[in-house]
C-alpha cells in the first residue's frame, strides 16, 4: 500500500418519500426509489444525490414529458398527466413541465397581473378564482371608469389546455376586458349605473366563456365587485349616494315613526274596544242580575198572592160551610117548629122587633077560611 490512499466511501440513503439520483461517468443516470441506500463509487460515479419525491394530492396534477422513439426509430417526446393522490418519482429520461402563467407580482396588489409571475409545477384541477380590474373603460358619453370583477373558473380538460394555451390566466384577463369594454361602449354612465347587475350574468361575458371552453376551462361565475370613476365624478357620485342614503334613512325613520303611531293608535283602539266590550258585558251582567232579581220578586209575590188567594178561598169555603151548616140547622129548626105548629112568620118578625120598613103584599083575595090563611096574605118583608 505504498503511495496509496485509503478513503472511506460515503453512504447515501433515501426514505419512503425520497429517491437516489446517481450520475455515472459513462453518462447514464440511475434512479433508485426509496427506501434505498448506496455507497458513492468515485471510480464509476460522478455524484449521488438524495432527491425528494413529488407528493401530489387529490386536487393536483403533474405534466410529465419523456424521451422515446417512434415506430421508425426517430426521437420522440411523449406527454402524460399524473393525477393525484400519488407519489411521483421521475425516471432518468423524464422531466416535469414547469408552468409560467400571468400572476400577481410580489410587490403588487391582488388585481394586477404580470406575465410569467406565477411559476409552478403542480397544476390545480379544482375550482379557482381570480380578481381582475378593467381600468379606464370608456362609456359612450366619454366617462372613464374602472370595473372590478371576480372570475370563477374550473379546469375540465388538461390535455386541451396544454394544446391550446400557455397562459390561461392571461387569456381570461384579456377576454374579460374585451367583454367589459364592449358592454360599456354601448351604454351611457347613467345607464351603466342602472344596469350593473348585467355584469353578474355570464351572457354579458360571451368572449370569456368561448375562450375558456376553447382552452379546456369552464367559467362558472362572474361577480361584479363595483366600479370606480374619476376623482371629480367619483366625488359627485359619492355625494349623490350619501344624499340618497340620507333621504332613504329619513324616509325609513319617518315610516318607522308612522308605523309606531299607527301601532299606538291601533293599540288604543283595541284597548277602547276591549273597555267598551268589558263595560257592555258588565252592564249585561247587571241587567241579567236585575232581571233575575225582578223575576225572583215577581215569583215571590206570585207565590204570596197564590197563598193569599188560597187562604181566602179556604176562608170563604169555611164561611160558606158554616153558613150552610147554620142554614141547615135553622131550616131543621124551622121545620121542627112548623111541625109543632109554630107561626114561623111571627118568629121571624120577632127576631126583628123594630124593622125599618114593612112591605106587605095584599092580593085582594077573599079571606080564607078560619084557620087557613093564605100564604101570600101572610108574606111581608121586614127591611
Amino acid at each position: 500500500l505504498c503511495l496509496q490512499r485509503l478513503e472511506v466511501l460515503p453512504k447515501h440513503s433515501a426514505g419512503n418519500v425520497e429517491y437516489l439520483e446517481v450520475r455515472r461517468r459513462d453518462g447514464t443516470v440511475i434512479i433508485l426509489p426509496g427506501p434505498a441506500a448506496r455507497f458513492f463509487d468515485p471510480v464509476e460515479d460522478i455524484s449521488v444525490h438524495v432527491r425528494e419525491a413529488r407528493l401530489i394530492d387529490a386536487s393536483e396534477a403533474l405534466v410529465v414529458y419523456r424521451h422515446t422513439a417512434n415506430k421508425v426509430g426517430e426521437p420522440h417526446v411523449e406527454r402524460r398527466v399524473v393525477l393525484g393522490p400519488a407519489r411521483f418519482i421521475p425516471s432518468a429520461d423524464e422531466w416535469v413541465h414547469e408552468f409560467e402563467w400571468s400572476g400577481v407580482p410580489q410587490d403588487g396588489s391582488k388585481t394586477t397581473y404580470q406575465p410569467k409571475a406565477l411559476r409552478f409545477t403542480k397544476l390545480r384541477v379544482i375550482p379557482a378564482s381570480a380578481y381582475h380590474n378593467v381600468s379606464e373603460v370608456r362609456t359612450n358619453d366619454d366617462t372613464l371608469i374602472t370595473v372590478k370583477l371576480m372570475l370563477f373558473f374550473e379546469l375540465r380538460d388538461v390535455e386541451k389546455m396544454l394544446d391550446a394555451t400557455n397562459d390561461p390566466i392571461g387569456d381570461f384577463i384579456n377576454a374579460a376586458s374585451a367583454d367589459v369594454i364592449a358592454f360599456c361602449a354601448g351604454v351611457s354612465y347613467e345607464t351603466f349605473l342602472n344596469e350593473t347587475h348585467r355584469l353578474n350574468e355570464l351572457d354579458t361575458f360571451a368572449q370569456l366563456c368561448v375562450r375558456a371552453q376553447h382552452i379546456g376551462y369552464d367559467i362558472t361565475k362572474v361577480v361584479f365587485r363595483g366600479f370606480q370613476a374619476g376623482a371629480k365624478l367619483q366625488a359627485m357620485h359619492d355625494n349623490a349616494i350619501q344624499e340618497r342614503t340620507r333621504l332613504r334613512l329619513l324616509e325609513e325613520t319617518q315610516a318607522q315613526e308612522q308605523r309606531q303611531a299607527d301601532a299606538a293608535l291601533a293599540a288604543e283602539t283595541r284597548r277602547a274596544a276591549q273597555q267598551a266590550e268589558l263595560e257592555t258585558g258588565q252592564a249585561q251582567q247587571r241587567a241579567q242580575l236585575s232581571m233575575v232579581s225582578v223575576k225572583a220578586q215577581l215569583a215571590e209575590r206570585r207565590l204570596q198572592d197564590e197563598a193569599e188567594i188560597e187562604r181566602q178561598a179556604r176562608a170563604a169555603e169555611q164561611r160558606l160551610a158554616e153558613q150552610q151548616a147554620h142554614s141547615a140547622e135553622l131550616l131543621a129548626t124551622m121545620r121542627e117548629m112548623k111541625a109543632m105548629g109554630v107561626d114561623l112568620t111571627k118568629v121571624l118578625v120577632s127576631q126583628h122587633e123594630a124593622p125599618d120598613k114593612v112591605i106587605k103584599l095584599d092580593t085582594g083575595a077573599a079571606p080564607a077560611a078560619e084557620g087557613k090563611k093564605s100564604l101570600l096574605s101572610a108574606i111581608q118583608l121586614n127591611l
